[in-house]
């Protein structure tokens, strides 16, 4: 019934990805991991991240929560698909260093918190800092460019994009 129907995510920053750390931001052709630098999953930026605290790089909905915590799939009210992936082989973590803070089907706007990340845990586990964050549909935009160096999460913009 359509009373019941959810209403579409209103995107109040059209066209823009922010950081989803503070850190320092860079493209994703610098990630040290084939799978990110060679956009298999999608094209976008990253974020060494300084700061633990995992935030919204834009408004939209939760798709996914991955269930060892390292990743989490956005989807926004202009069609985009963003992953957010926390580091680099922290899937083997199973969860550990991860404390999330939202479920799948959340609203969020951008900066809101997602996850608790102990970073310092992942660095015991030599595990890379490097946080890509990706348009998964990237046939649906027409173009992008990224900002590289410091960053605020929620606050600073990482990429742009034309639809």
């Amino acid at each position: 019934m359509f009373w019941n129907r959810k209403p579409t995510p209103v995107n109040e920053h059209p066209g823009k990805i922010f950081a989803p750390f503070t850190g320092t931001a860079l493209s994703v052709d610098k990630v040290p991991d084939p799978v990110f630098s060679e956009k298999i999953l999608g094209d976008g930026a990253a974020v060494l991240p300084e700061d633990g605290l995992l935030c919204s790089p834009v408004d939209g909905v939760v798709e996914t929560v991955a269930d060892t915590f390292h990743a989490y799939g956005l989807h926004t009210a202009d069609g985009l698909d963003i992953l957010i992936h926390v580091g680099l082989e922290t899937v083997s973590l199973e969860g550990k260093g991860f404390s999330p803070l939202v479920k799948q089907g959340a609203r969020v706007k951008k900066g809101d918190p997602l996850c608790r990340v102990d970073l310092a845990y992942l660095k015991s586990q030599n595990c890379p800092l490097y946080s890509p964050v990706l348009i998964t549909n990237p046939d649906s935009i027409s173009s992008m460019s990224v900002t590289e160096g410091p960053v605020i999460a929620g606050e600073t913009c990482i990429a742009v994009y034309q639809l």
